[in-house]
């Protein structure tokens, strides 16, 4: 017979050991679409959620957004165009060998070379004319003009190795090759629209990750996220779907999270074709002009737009009004934009001194695989420009859809959502709207917006070391992009996150969600 003391004891050290057991595995589930393994292909939130695990900048952002060093221990701005970076000493690749300053010069020279990228790093880099290799461990950057914001703009290109990956098309990392970076975690399998398998990166030169082996499944469809997570299938998830929200709170079992996002959903107007696409009179013919060039057609459909319905209902209450890109708390907020009123009847004004008195008819998009309210946040907007007159089309569609056809300017309004990512106002502005005519290695831009006016203080304001000045000039810019409604801000977001107990996950500004970050309890 075998004593109670014991058996209780037995059983505590079984639960204990089944614990760390489940804990030495995370399963996270993201909402968003993974289109590429390559680190370098494509600036969208997703492929660069989960290249972060495997892939290090010089510089990055902490939780809170700010700026901090990673693979480079320090900088400094030796003369107006001049940066030079050191790097940390005696980091590793995954395959052994040794960062040099030779990986990050090829580093930021490659994605010049991915010409078929949909959301190219380029913006982040053309401002750079040299990239040069004082020694193993210094490197040296002189930008066309100065750049105070240079290293804001490096935390955003990921350095990868360049006697792994020389030669390589972005599909062949999909098999494994190319993925040798210096991140805690080390790749092992890439299934398309499903799952990421990784395992710690023993040789870490950074803190080791508390969870030795992580999968992250692809989960777009909202009900699934959620099931995922009730079941025991997932162990977190990131972007709680809202019609969720209330049931997830009162679960026991599972801690709620919510923070404050850098990130603001707007609306992008079509206006550089000539002749919008996807737009029709109301006799069905197609437009054979652009109202989106008219100033007061943009107004009006601003005006068009309920953002506090949207933010209170729509959302949940996850979304905040707002003219401004970034929260009252960052650096560059303007506290002159109030959101935009919802003014039915001067939109309609506007619209009748346009010519356009009973609008046009028009498709919307919005991606299946983003947020999960972007769906019914087109649903609603399109409801809204129907009081102006407007026949609206809805169409939610892939992340690979949208963007490839954004790119080719066959939309003509469409939802998008971005954050600060690189921890500075203006580091998002200059890539969010740089197009052809200022950036060599953009073949288009989406956006579609371009103004002198826009541009001048904008540029005056990279330049600047003086932060005050910097953040005047930031307010100017955000100034102008309201008037000409270059383009329809609407929410600032509130990010969500899931985890069953024992698993502690930590909020970030950019609502990114790293395993890394993790932990158990």
């Amino acid at each position: 017979m075998v004593p109670s003391a014991l058996k209780a004891a037995a059983a505590f050290a079984l639960a204990a050991a089944c614990v760390h057991a489940q804990a030495a595995e995370l399963k996270l589930a993201i909402a968003t679409d993974v289109t590429s393994m390559d680190p370098q292909y494509a600036n969208i939130a997703g492929n660069v959620q989960v290249s972060r695990h495997m892939f290090e900048s010089l510089a990055d952002l902490d939780a809170d957004g700010r700026l901090v060093p990673r693979l480079a221990e320090s900088w400094r701005r030796t003369e107006a165009s001049v940066w030079e970076f050191k790097l940390r000493p005696n980091v590793k690749f995954h395959d052994g060998s040794t960062l040099t300053a030779e990986d990050v010069v090829y580093s930021v020279g490659r994605p010049a070379t991915l010409t078929s990228s949909p959301a190219t790093l380029n913006g982040f880099l053309k401002d750079i004319t040299k990239a040069e290799a004082l020694d193993a461990n210094t490197v040296r950057f002189t930008t066309a003009t100065p750049l105070a914001v240079l290293p804001n703009y490096l935390a955003m290109v990921p350095i990868v190795s360049k006697h792994a990956t020389q030669g390589l098309k972005p599909e062949d990392f999909e098999t494994g090759k190319g993925m040798v970076g210096t991140g805690p975690y080390r790749f092992g399998k890439f299934l398309r629209s499903d799952r990421i398998e990784m395992t710690r990166n023993e040789a870490y030169w950074g803190k080791k990750p508390h969870f030795d082996k992580v999968t992250i499944r692809i989960m777009p469809n909202n009900p699934a996220r959620t099931a995922a997570l009730l079941s025991g299938e997932v162990d977190a998830i990131a972007v709680v779907p809202t019609a969720d929200v209330a049931r997830i709170k009162q679960n026991p079992n599972i801690t709620f999270y919510t923070k404050p996002l850098a990130r603001h959903t707007f609306w992008t107007l079509n206006q550089a074709s000539d002749a919008l696409p996807q737009a029709f009179d109301h006799d069905g013919k197609p437009l054979t002009s652009n109202p989106f060039k008219d100033v007061r057609v943009r107004k009006a459909f601003s005006k068009a737009i309920d953002r506090e319905a949207i933010g209170s209902r729509v959302m949940d209450g996850l979304g905040v009004p707002t003219q401004n890109p970034v929260p009252a708390t960052m650096f560059g907020y303007n506290p002159d934009l109030a959101p935009e009123k919802y003014d039915l009847e001067g939109a309609k004004k506007l619209m009748a001194e346009a010519g356009l008195p009973n609008c046009f008819k028009l498709s919307i998009f919005a991606r299946s695989d983003s947020h999960p309210t972007d769906s019914a946040q087109a649903q609603a907007v399109g409801q809204m420009l129907s009081r102006l007159g407007c026949k609206v089309s809805v169409e939610v569609v892939p992340t690979s859809v949208f963007f490839t056809r954004g790119n080719k300017l066959e939309l003509p309004m469409l939802l998008l959502a971005t954050g600060v990512d690189g921890g500075d106002l203006g580091v998002t502005l200059e890539y969010l709207f740089s197009n052809p005519t200022n950036n060599p290695f953009r073949k288009v831009n989406m956006q579609t917006y371009d103004s002198p006016a826009f541009w001048k203080p904008l540029r005056e304001a990279l330049a600047l070391n003086d932060e005050q000045v910097r953040e005047r000039k930031y307010r100017d810019t955000t100034r102008v992009l309201r008037d000409e409604v270059g383009v329809i801000p609407t929410e600032l977001m509130v990010g969500t996150w899931a985890a069953r107990k024992g698993v502690v996950l930590t909020p970030r500004v950019d609502e990114r969600t790293y395993a890394f970050e993790a932990s158990g309890n």
